[in-house]
């Protein structure tokens, strides 16, 4: 019966999508690829309001998959190591950085392609391996908004022009952030770019390689930011966002009070300082550190070398490695909560944004504060009719997330940090 009311309840939703809807197999592409999948889940979360009332629910359909992200809010040093990882089917090269050698900084040089003096727009970045060798990544979590291909390194000058006459970037890429900046990478050896326009790509993702097309005397990155709008007039120092000293910046060091205080919601203390214990939370479900799960984090587990079938309820894991995974987790959860709300123009402060990655990392997601907040504001309805709603009343569980939902609301009301677990 719980099946047939599932099936009866997806084929009455999907009998209203036209054959020639841009939601229909045949329509989709890259352009609205993010479209679709975001009709998907809103229609999940329908089935999933309806199995509630229905009494059918089952808690095992309700995992997504989580998207890989990298630990940092900050912008990544855009060359990647020369070791990968491979990742839900997507590269990454997120330890050090191959090369940091910049041979030409932002701002007035001397022409390189043309003679007298010219202001270069980005920074070049050189050495490693060389061509079609050294891994490019995301400098940021981003959507891809262009994809240029079929320069030639050495070939074509022009090829992948810019407004400066008879220079090209070659093949390159740009992605938008959440935070209005974009990011573009030129001179890429041909056949080599792995990503396409539309594309969510992650902090650390491999999407080319270095190599010298268009305007290029020899292999190297021009990488550049575009601050607030993308334009060739909107380009700024890239050493305003990356570091050559400090490539892989992970979380700032002023959301380590936040760390603390969601920690002492979650998960438990390190044994002898330099493991956690793996435990069970219930359900057969493993925990360790800071509340991070090993079922949901296998990928991440996976990526420092650990395979988290292989350690029971009991076990140790490095804790230097579990408070990285919770770094990548929180991050992941406040990339997605800032592109949440950069569709909706709203701004936050950056305690309120905590605020929603403890909600999310705790239940899964904010579903309905966006809503909530154009409709009440910061205010004690916005209280009661979203905060109040993640209490999970009348379960064993009320009492907890009673006290949880309420230092929540202090940190997003007042940006007052409140222990009271």
């Amino acid at each position: 019966m719980k099946k047939k009311i599932k099936l009866l309840f997806l084929f009455s939703i999907l009998s209203i999508i036209p054959s020639n809807s841009i939601y229909s197999y045949d329509y989709i592409d890259s352009k609205n690829e993010n479209i679709v999948r975001e009709k998907i889940i809103e229609i999940y979360d329908t089935k999933q309001q309806y199995e509630d009332l229905a009494g059918t629910y089952d808690e095992e359909d309700a995992e997504l998959p989580q998207v890989y992200s990298a630990s940092s809010d900050s912008y990544w040093w855009p060359i990647g190591s020369s070791e990968t990882t491979s990742v839900n089917g997507n590269l990454f090269a997120m330890g050090d950085p191959e090369t940091v050698r910049i041979t030409s900084y932002f701002g007035k040089r001397p022409g390189v392609i043309n003679s007298g003096v010219e202001n270069h727009s980005a920074l070049d970045i050189a050495g490693g391996s060389g061509l079609n060798s050294v891994n490019i990544i995301a400098a940021k979590d981003g959507i891809v908004v262009k994809v240029f291909t079929g320069c030639v390194s050495y070939g074509d000058k022009s090829c992948g022009g810019t407004p400066v006459k008879n220079n090209g970037y070659g093949n390159h890429i740009i992605v938008q952030h959440s935070d209005g900046n974009y990011t573009l990478y030129a001179h890429l050896h041909q056949n080599s770019i792995m990503v396409s326009k539309g594309q969510a790509v992650s902090q650390g993702q491999v999407i080319a390689k270095m190599g010298s097309s268009g305007a290029s005397t020899g292999p190297h990155l021009h990488f550049e930011v575009r601050e607030g709008e993308n334009k060739f007039s909107s380009v700024v120092d890239p050493l305003n966002y990356v570091d050559p000293e400090n490539p892989r910046p992970t979380i700032s060091s002023t959301n380590d009070e936040f760390l603390y205080w969601l920690n002492s919601w979650e998960g438990s203390s390190p044994e002898d300082g330099d493991y956690y214990i793996v435990e069970n939370i219930g359900d057969g479900v493993r925990t360790v550190g800071g509340g991070v799960t090993l079922e949901h984090n296998a990928d991440r587990f996976a990526s420092y070398g650990i395979n988290v079938d292989s350690y029971p309820v009991g076990s140790k894991i490095e804790k230097k490695i579990v408070d990285q995974i919770e770094l990548e987790e929180i991050q992941a959860k406040r990339s997605s909560i800032e592109n949440i709300l950069a569709i909706d123009s709203i701004t936050l402060a950056e305690n309120q944004v905590q605020a929603l990655i403890s909600q999310m990392y705790n239940t899964g997601n904010i579903k309905g504060f966006v809503e909530n907040y154009k409709k009440y504001g910061n205010t004690s309805d916005l209280y009661s009719n979203w905060f109040f709603r993640a209490y999970m009343p009348g379960t064993i569980f009320e009492k907890g997330l009673t006290r949880r939902r309420n230092a929540e609301w202090s940190l997003f009301n007042k940006g007052e940090y409140v222990y009271n677990r």
